[in-house]
């Protein structure tokens, strides 16, 4: 089978799982998914350890586990329950499991241990596609995040970027599915326990057992649950580097539009002290002031790092935007669905023969459907120019509205109107000043998402931020009535909530000459004609403008500051540099910033990266996606075509 070959990457597809003697059993693996002594006891007594987990997160700020085979959720929700139960729980809880075949929500809900059947039913809410890559799930107002990883075990194993305190070892028995007690494979999941970190199995098969004291367990047998005699325990014993984070204590943002607000959001759930200061009199007032965006996925068939971005992020800002309107009562999202158009029928055809190859990947149904044209125009109502990528879960995001829930919800002192012209260190604080060099406020740490003021800001000439001028074209609310859900192509058109119809956007540059607000209509106003077969007369009734900020590659700029001149330095004087080298970072200075046109998909993931960063949480995306938005990529690619030295 698949499953033995030695040297084979496994692709993520949906888990096939029967009933046998009531048990949840997979054909594939020919084993069930847990002991006929009952889920729910298994995960409390193997895993949880018998009180032994509870014990080490007790009174703790935070606490990680690791696990390997997610399966049914099982073991995750029983220790939701048990955290929950806890009045000595940690703080936070941060769980993530690898997964290569995932079960479905349905499952997840009918198959769940009576014992934990209303944590099933959470967890089934949010459930995530069979898509492979990060799924950050969020629980009890995010103190307890579950970082879903679908992948094969071994691969991802080799890339993860956390330092757990307990490890879960779950998977079907070796003799099915050796790949989940590959020695290699434990020896990879080793590598990320602290010291006096515990691992947890089932399993004391001797191959196993030798895998893992290499790896620096320290071993013992205990009593086994139900008909096992035995099960394992151990105790991480071998030396750890141990990465020494500079306390988080208090924070200002600088910016409160989408990247701004999410941030400070993302940090007080971790609760951290938080200020908020901006330009604007109130929250989301620039170009994240939108009433209504689109928030839809990319889809490209090499998946690119901005498509995983918009992917993976899609689903958190869905997330985000549904707990907030559970707390404020506001609408927030609306999902109708989006189509993402073909811009030329040679791409269609290219799409045609990726979904043929399953390239990048199978897509599941309820994330993507590829349309035709008689399909594509039925579902959005107007006829199509040609098909394309249909996104059920899609839909329309109030992008100024979530800004300022975003602020409101965090409960941070905002100080609008506020203009800071520079950052300044002094002391071990960093300091905001103003514009008659009056001090606005210091902190141990700030983050600039000031879009396009952040490389004046953080004096990094070299950050490599675009601006990108440009304006929606607002039509009558009776144009284009019939428009069911928005349409993506070289433009885009949407029907508005509050009445309007929108067409967008264009990209004022300067080498396209100077732009007047006639220019902007016409050119708007033609992308409709990319769109549609035909369309009756339009009434144009105004326009909104704003500036993106975008990124270079218009990938976003997360990470620590970069002092450039010290940067320089250390690279002109040699270029073989440890790439965890951090030694030109301002510690304590961040940047978010360059989400330009997508900064309703990609904030939130890009916000919940840098907060992992900041605390030393695990990290929701792969660490060579986070690689990609570092703030000195620009810098570094200008220094080795000789542009700067």
């Amino acid at each position: 089978m698949i499953f033995n070959r030695a040297n084979a990457t496994l692709k993520v597809r949906p888990a096939r799982v029967e009933l046998e003697d009531g048990k949840a059993y997979s054909p594939e693996f020919e084993d069930i998914y847990a002991t006929r002594s009952g889920a729910y006891g298994q995960a409390c007594h193997v895993f949880l350890s018998e009180g032994d987990i509870p014990n080490r997160w007790a009174d703790k700020e935070s606490f990680t586990i690791l696990e390997n085979g997610f399966g049914l959720g099982t073991n995750f929700l029983a220790t939701l329950k048990a955290w929950r139960n806890d009045p000595h729980r940690s703080k936070r809880l941060n769980y993530v499991s690898l997964e290569c075949f995932p079960v479905t929500d349905q499952k997840i809900q009918s198959l769940s241990a009576p014992e934990v059947s209303e944590e099933a039913k959470e967890l089934a809410k949010q459930w995530p596609p069979c898509l492979p890559g990060y799924h950050t799930l969020s629980f009890d107002e995010g103190r307890v995040r579950l970082i879903l990883v679908f992948g094969d075990s071994m691969e991802l194993a080799k890339k993860l970027s956390l330092s757990y305190d307990a490890l879960f070892l779950d998977g079907f028995s070796p003799d099915k599915n050796w790949r989940m007690w590959n020695s290699e494979l434990l020896r990879d999941l080793s590598r990320y326990a602290k010291e006096g970190a515990t691992v947890t199995t089932w399993c004391t098969k001797g191959d196993v057992r030798r895998a893992l004291t290499n790896a620096g367990f320290a071993l013992e047998k205990k009593k086994g649950f139900g008909k096992k005699r035995e099960r394992l325990f151990g105790v991480m014993k071998a030396k750890r580097t141990k990465h020494i984070l500079r306390p988080i204590n208090e924070v200002i943002v600088v910016g409160a539009g989408l990247a701004g607000a999410n941030l400070a959001y993302s940090l007080t759930l971790q609760g951290i002290n938080v200020r908020v200061v901006d330009e604007a009199a109130v929250p989301g007032a620039a170009a994240s002031a939108l009433p209504w965006g689109i928030l839809h996925p990319h889809f490209t068939r090499d998946d690119s790092p901005l498509s995983k971005l918009s992917r993976e992020g899609f689903f958190m800002t869905r997330s985000r935007l549904r707990q907030l309107e559970v707390q404020t009562g506001e609408c927030l999202f609306k999902e109708l669905g989006c189509l993402q158009m073909a811009h030329k029928d040679t791409i269609y055809e290219d799409w045609l023969k990726a979904v043929a190859d399953n390239k990048p990947f199978k897509i599941p149904e309820n994330y993507g459907l590829l349309l035709n044209r008689q399909e594509a125009s039925q579902i959005v109502g107007l006829e199509l120019k040609r098909g394309g990528w249909y996104f059920p879960m899609a839909g329309m995001a109030r992008a100024g509205a979530f800004c300022r829930a975003l602020i409101a919800a965090s409960a941070v002192p905002y100080r609008g109107n506020t203009t800071a012209r520079s950052i300044d260190k002094k002391g071990e604080k960093w300091q905001l000043i103003g514009e008659f060099g009056e001090v606005i406020d210091e902190a141990d740490n700030v983050v600039v998402c000031a879009a396009t003021a952040s490389s004046d800001l953080l004096k990094e000439p070299h950050l490599g931020l675009d601006l990108l001028p440009g304006r929606i074209t607002l039509l009558r609310d009776t144009d284009f009535g019939d428009l069911k859900c928005p349409v993506s192509g070289e433009g885009y058109i949407a029907h508005m909530e509050d009445g309007y119809c929108g067409v967008g956007a264009t990209y004022e540059l300067p080498r396209t000459g100077s732009w007047t607000e006639q220019k902007a209509h016409l050119a708007n106003l033609e992308k409709l004609d990319t769109l549609l077969v035909d369309h009756l007369p339009v009434v144009v009734t105004g326009a909104y403008c704003g500036v993106r900020a975008a990124g270079p590659g218009r990938v976003p700029v997360v990470g620590a500051s970069v002092d450039e001149s010290r940067w320089l330095s250390v690279w002109n004087a040699s270029e073989h540099i440890p790439q965890d080298s951090k030694c030109w970072e301002n510690k304590g200075l961040w940047v978010l910033a360059g989400l330009g046109s997508r900064g309703l998909s990609m904030s939130v993931l890009c916000a919940e990266m840098l907060t992992s960063m900041m605390t030393g949480a695990p990290l929701p995306a792969d660490p060579a996606l986070i690689k990609t938005l570092a703030p000195q990529r620009y810098l570094k690619r200008q220094w080795f075509n000789g542009k700067v030295r």
